[in-house]
């Protein structure tokens, strides 16, 4: 696995507390690199998961999972009952072979999987109740662990998605547009419910466990112990290589 390089890692000013303990395979690494994988997952959450429901554009979904990556969110799922999820190399610059991403079939099988584990299913949506604004699910995260679901570029969120959600908020406007392109649309809402943790360099909620596991997979696969998920080549629209997912 080749990702992004771990030359930037002074920029994680603060030293967390990092429950990985010495790899075997860490003489084969950089130390910059060993310590950017650490402090990384001593940041992410498992707390706000974030769900795109069969969207067709690989820019605007691959832009969702880099800006998962900047906001420290470790868990994504991808629904493909319409669309393959395809990523856009140049996009991505690698950040998606560092999440838990996951593609499955359509929104219920997001639905069985997350539910049972205490997630709550978020939409946007403008329906008659919906909160405003994306900082007012605060207090929703501060509950329990939710997930936020995006729809597609053409259509929004499907109507099965409005039916399993447990609540629906809007992104507020105050211009001529009615709405926004899907990956600004997430940025907003990611930036108002992480962006305040990321600011203050707060550690993340991922379990000791849990770190240690995916560490290990990220070592292994960066030195070609263990490869990343399977893909095969595709061409996008706008003729750029791309890599496509299938459930």
């Amino acid at each position: 696995m080749r990702g992004p390089e771990a030359g930037n890692a002074g920029r994680l000013l603060r030293e967390l507390p990092s429950p990985v303990p010495p790899h075997a395979l860490d003489a084969r690494i950089t130390s910059d690199r060993a310590r950017k994988y650490r402090q990384v997952l001593a940041r992410r959450t498992a707390r706000l998961a974030v769900v795109i429901e069969d969207s067709y554009d690989p820019h605007n979904a691959t832009a969702i999972v880099r800006t998962c990556d900047a906001c420290g969110i470790h868990r994504v799922l991808v629904t493909t009952a319409r669309n393959g999820f395809k990523v856009n190399g140049k996009v991505s610059q690698g950040v998606h072979r560092y999440l838990d991403l996951q593609v499955l079939p359509d929104i219920d099988a997001v639905a069985a999987l997350l539910k049972p584990q205490g997630y709550r299913l978020f939409v946007t949506d403008l329906a008659a109740g919906a909160a405003v604004g994306p900082a007012a699910l605060v207090p929703e995260l501060a509950r329990g662990p939710i997930a936020i679901v995006f729809g597609n570029e053409g259509h929004g969120i499907s109507d099965r998605a409005r039916a399993l959600a447990d609540g629906c908020f809007l992104l507020p406007m105050a211009g001529f547009s009615q709405s926004l392109n899907l990956s600004v649309s997430a940025a907003m809402t990611l930036q108002a419910l992480r962006g305040p943790a990321v600011a203050a360099d707060e550690p993340g909620d991922l379990p000791a466990a849990e770190q240690v596991a995916i560490y290990d997979r990220w070592v292994r696969a960066y030195c070609g112990e263990e490869s990343g998920p399977a893909s095969r080549p595709a061409v996008d629209r706008h003729g750029e290589a791309v890599e496509e997912f299938r459930a």
